[in-house]
């Protein structure tokens, strides 16, 4: 079992990416909470918070589609080092605007939509090179999980370095913390020993490789049902942090320790769920865990309808935060499995638009529809959405399987018809 934790980490490969790119993502998050505390505090305005975040994520649902046919075309690496550069010139000016006391919102703004619009770029090529450097399924698999937990650890260590470090030295010496990050990460991403990309590829028409990633995508059931109960949970129930907040304060008369404490246990939740997953040593059997996923989360947004306190709370959060990890990374693993190499950026590019280009939108609806109807139908609206996607996928599963299987072996995943389980 403990093998098959860190079955990834033997390819020396993935050693290097796995620690430049964890450095970099403690730092990313580091600059995250800097920058949210440097909002509030040049604006006092919660909705400035909301509109900086939404013109960060935007550009993932209007360039990621494209993003995916410059990621197959001049391949993942340097796609990666190109956006890890232009990541540690934003970080740099957000540095040297905040230190000598230039920065303002305006500012913040631009450098938001262009760091969100890199992220288009990144993300795909992020998701596909991490396959391509594994020599094994079973590698392949145990990488994405890895890249999760990753994720998760920096999503605890980064936010607490940052709030120890702020009242210390400021925000903008925890930017340029980041900006050593990305030297770290930039240099990882050189030492790779990868094949290299077919050049054929860098002659074809990009409308044309983007009109035939777009069918080989959505014109498959099996892919094209794995993003679609993934959009209905992006767009319907992961919102549910925007209204976090609201509820702590009306509904559990709490503090911002408290939105701290739950985010934590959710942390702690995706946590776990993600050394689950990475113990796995087969990816078939996956696409029911989707079903389990989705029913986890419907039903943890319902159950905010009923009474309970703190502790109720957690473990909902909880319950949250492993349903919406095994969805987002079983939807990842079972793609990254069904694809062709010379399609991987382009998939994964549709991938990342609707796993966070869609996000967006939802936190809008959901503030909407917290105005009209309250936080609590608004949560459980989302929950029951959750659930009959959930429904629906269950209801092709048999489907899925049949069809999943050619695909399988085509993409290499299986070597004949006769590993397929129905």
């Amino acid at each position: 079992m403990s093998k098959n934790i860190i079955k990834a980490l033997y390819n020396r490969n993935y050693q290097i990416f796995f620690a430049g790119q964890g450095l970099s993502i403690i730092g990313t998050w580091m600059q995250n909470i800097a920058l949210s505390w440097l909002i509030y505090r040049l604006t006092d305005s919660a909705f400035m918070l909301g509109l900086v975040a939404f013109v960060g994520q935007i550009p993932n649902f209007v360039l990621s589609p494209f993003a995916g046919v410059w990621v197959d075309r001049w391949g993942k690496r340097s796609v990666l080092v190109a956006t890890q550069v232009l990541s540690l010139v934003q970080a740099s000016l957000l540095a040297g605007l905040t230190l000598t006391d230039r920065i303002d919102v305006n500012y913040i703004l631009y450098l938001s939509l262009f760091l969100g619009c890199i992220s288009a770029f990144d993300l795909p090529a992020r998701n596909a090179i991490t396959v391509e450097m594994m020599d094994s399924q079973e590698e392949r698999q145990n990488a994405i999980a890895l890249n999760s937990v990753t994720y998760n650890l920096a999503r605890l260590l980064g936010p607490s370095t940052a709030g120890i470090l702020i009242p210390i030295i400021g925000e903008g010496y925890c930017f340029l913390l980041n900006v050593a990050s990305y030297f770290i990460s930039i240099i990882s991403l050189i030492a790779l020993r990868l094949q290299p990309i077919v050049a054929e590829q860098r002659t074809a028409n990009m409308l044309e490789h983007f009109q035939e990633g777009y069918a080989y995508t959505f014109k498959q059931l099996p892919l094209r049902n794995i993003l679609l109960l993934l959009g209905i949970i992006s767009l319907t129930a992961m919102p549910y942090t925007v209204l976090l907040p609201v509820f702590v304060s009306q509904h559990l008369g709490a503090s911002a320790g408290t939105l701290g404490f739950l985010m934590a246990v959710s942390g702690c939740g995706s946590l776990l769920g993600a050394i689950g997953i990475a113990a796995r040593s087969e990816f078939q059997g996956l696409e029911k865990l989707l079903v389990v996923a989705a029913s986890l989360i419907g039903g943890g947004l319902i159950s905010f309808l009923l009474p309970g306190g703190v502790w109720f709370a957690a473990v909902v959060m909880f319950v949250l935060g492993v349903g919406f990890l095994i969805q987002v990374v079983g939807s990842n693993t079972l793609l990254q499995c069904m694809v062709d190499d010379s399609m991987r950026g382009r998939v994964m590019s549709f991938y990342t638009m609707i796993l966070m280009g869609i996000g967006p939108f939802g936190s809008l609806l959901a503030g909407f529809l917290a105005s009209q109807i309250g936080v609590i139908y608004t949560l459980v609206l989302g929950g029951v959405c959750s659930l009959a996607g959930a429904a629906y996928f269950a209801r092709h599963l048999s489907v899925f399987r049949v069809q999943a299987c050619p695909i399988y072996v085509q993409s290499g995943s299986l070597s004949s018809r006769d590993q397929c389980r129905f």
